[in-house]
């Protein structure tokens, strides 16, 4: 049986609105490693406002966590919005990266 630890971002942050990259790091980094269970439920119910650096920074963050799965529930239609924004921005400079990668190692000598 898995153990669930749900947390409230905006009882955590004390704010409804997520703003900057530093932010969503130091969430993680004080927050959610501190947390011994696999399993993290974090809820958003009360965000109202999420912005761009908060969202790319969150999502940049967990990826690297690759011991712990999160769920994200409870997002307001602009949390979940900004979230899909980062997601992409992600998404595309990934895409560059290989891309990049791949042109390096056709100019390399055989």
């Amino acid at each position: 049986m898995a153990i669930i630890y749900v947390i409230s971002v905006k009882n955590v942050l004390s704010t409804p609105e997520l703003s900057g990259s530093k932010s969503a790091k130091q969430f993680f980094t004080n927050i959610i490693s501190e947390i011994v269970v696999d399993h993290i439920v974090i809820d958003f119910s009360d965000v109202k406002q999420m912005n761009f650096p908060f969202a790319l920074q969150y999502l940049e963050t967990k990826q690297h966590l690759t011991l712990k799965k999160i769920k994200e529930i409870g997002m307001s239609k602009s949390v979940c919005q900004m979230f899909q924004m980062a997601q992409k921005e992600i998404d595309q400079s990934s895409l560059k990266t290989l891309n990049n990668k791949e042109i390096l190692q056709k100019q390399l000598p055989t």
